[in-house]
């Protein structure tokens, strides 16, 4: 039986993971307006990197191919821990937002909301910097779990599948 991912295949599941993820974070953002915090922008930063190493690994991976031999097997393992620092800044987070951890000074609230402005108070706020949400608001859940808390088990399930395909044999 053919195995669905293995070392060869793990760069290209780990870009559309990472670009699902992160696409999927700027549709939050742009479309369903819900503004990231701080730490949300360490986990997308997290994903770019995955996101390189992929495309790196992919072409390399081209190259090596055209040799006969199969992607090094180092650098899935730095997708691997690019995951894994995508977990770490994600479930930080999550212990952020249930109050067990303290945030970075970062996080701390700011308003971005324009509604009850006057003209004046919106001229006076592009004097003001701008602050994102705080890093312990959970602005959005799905079967208990926040967008951190969702972004924590792909990132997991991204290692874990990583850690697998490098035991499976190239084809």
């Amino acid at each position: 039986m053919t195995q669905i991912i293995n070392r060869d295949r793990y760069a290209l599941f780990a870009l559309l993971l990472s670009g699902g993820l992160l696409c999927g974070a700027w549709f939050f953002e742009y479309v369903l307006g819900y503004a990231p915090c701080t730490m949300c922008y360490w986990q997308r930063h997290a994903h770019k990197v995955v996101l390189g190493v992929a495309l790196l690994t992919l072409i390399y991976g081209q190259i090596a191919k055209q040799q006969g031999k199969s992607v090094p097997m180092m650098l899935n393992l730095l997708i691997i821990l690019a995951f894994l620092g995508s977990a770490y800044f994600a479930l930080w987070h999550v212990f952020v937002e249930f109050g067990w951890l303290e945030g970075p000074k970062a996080c701390a609230t700011g308003d971005v909301s324009v509604e009850g402005m006057s003209g004046q108070d919106l001229i006076d706020s592009f004097s003001k910097k701008i602050k994102p949400p705080a890093c312990s608001d959970v602005v959005w859940s799905f079967l208990g779990l926040s967008m951190a808390g969702w972004n924590a088990v792909a990132s997991l399930c991204g290692a874990a599948i990583g850690g697998l395909a490098l035991r499976r044999k190239t084809t």
